[in-house]
């Protein structure tokens, strides 16, 4: 009994173990927080790479910025504008049209066309996506750069040496043209030119009340008549060319050609053209381009009156290998007798310097009361006066 008793009291005071805590092993699970942060990274990453990667431009924007580059770094390199060729074609490929530029570049003399090229190439820095230069040498001691745009070529430049020419000799008396522009409104100034002593050369403008009647007057005294083209001038319409004008938003048209036919129909014997007005019209060669197609058509030359310094006329005249020259002086510009004396005499000294010069005057009274002493000066001068044809660039 008393065994018993005593058991159970042990039993009862008997200990519980305690209970086993299991250890989490650590570094196998990545906490939540960090594995939000590398989502937030992730998405972060993927807007700032689209948001800072530029697409391509069109093709027509690139070939145009590479053009750019090009001319600009040309300008560096002290190349002058006026040795630059331009001319533009047209290209296909399969079903893709484009237009490819293509720039005869004339060097100093000692200057190698190689080393040009390949200074081209390295200068021009960073091109847009898609753009290649390749730099060549050709025939004759020029080199080319061919510059592509998705593979299709849109822009070729050539460097060519000067091509060293004998001097030719100066003719053994200079020779001085002088044309006579906007005939046709007055009869009366006109017939005061006639009676001049000198072979002037009479520019008559289209659809005026007397144009066809002056141009058989002077035909018949055997003077050189050319037509006075009407072409659109900066500034119009407060700026009016007049009647059979040629403008710019005409382009290479039905119209355009339609308008000019008529233009040269309109005055008769004529052995040539110059521009009337015609400051915006002379700087777009592709209309230039129609004009001086149809005078090399026709057998005439063309004058340019030089109203623009950025006249494409002489440059597309040579291409097309039509007779061409370019006004020195406007006599009458300023109408003061001492204004006019100067222009004569800056003539005078271009015809003893080069050769031959040419002069434009005007049917204002002063310019025909002053002409008569002009003649008397030039051939005083020794100088001779010829038409105007016989000036022409060779």
């Amino acid at each position: 009994m008393i065994l018993m008793v005593y058991a159970r009291r042990r039993s009862t005071t008997v200990r519980k173990r305690p209970p086993v805590v299991r250890r989490r092993k650590r570094g196998r699970r990545i906490p939540l927080f960090f594995k939000f942060l590398v989502c937030v990274g992730i998405v972060v990453g993927v807007i700032l790479y689209v948001h800072h990667k530029k697409p391509v431009p069109p093709f027509l924007e690139r070939a145009q910025e590479v053009e750019q580059l090009v001319f600009a770094q040309l300008s560096r390199m002290e190349i002058p504008q006026q040795a630059i060729q331009k001319r533009r074609e047209e290209m296909r490929k399969g079903k893709r049209v484009w237009t490819s530029a293509r720039w005869e570049i004339t060097l100093p003399s000692g200057v190698d066309a190689g080393k040009v090229t390949s200074q081209l190439v390295e200068g021009i820095g960073e091109i847009p996506a898609g753009v290649t230069l390749a730099a060549s040498k050709v025939q004759d001691g020029a080199a080319a750069v061919a510059v592509k745009v998705d593979d299709l070529l849109t822009l070729y430049l050539i460097f060519r040496p000067p091509v060293v020419a004998p001097p030719k000799p100066l003719p053994s008396r200079p020779r001085i043209a002088i044309v006579v522009d906007d005939l046709g409104l007055d009869k009366q100034v006109a017939e005061e030119l006639l009676r001049l002593e000198a072979p002037l050369t009479f520019s008559i403008l289209p659809f005026q009340p007397h144009s066809r009647r002056i141009a058989k007057l002077a035909h018949a005294q055997g003077k050189e008549i050319i037509l006075h083209l009407p072409m659109e001038p900066r500034g119009f319409p407060l700026k009016d060319p007049g009647e059979g004008g040629l403008f710019v938003t005409m382009g290479e048209t039905k119209e355009l050609a339609r308008q000019l036919k008529k233009d040269l129909d309109a005055v008769p014997y004529i052995s040539g053209a110059n521009n009337h007005m015609g400051s915006r019209f002379m700087e777009h060669e592709a209309v230039v381009r129609v004009v001086l197609k149809e005078l090399k058509n026709r057998g005439l030359f063309f004058l340019d009156s030089g109203t623009t310094d950025r006249s494409m006329g002489h440059q597309v005249a040579r291409e097309l290998s039509l007779k061409t020259a370019a006004r020195d002086v406007f006599l009458d510009n300023e109408t003061g007798p001492k204004d006019m004396e100067a222009q004569l005499n800056q003539l005078m000294r271009i015809a003893r310097s080069r050769g031959k010069a040419i002069g434009i005057g005007h049917p204002y009274p002063t310019t025909v009361a002053a002409l008569k002493g002009m003649i008397a000066k030039i051939q005083k001068a020794g100088i001779k006066i010829v038409p105007l044809s016989q000036v022409l660039d060779e």
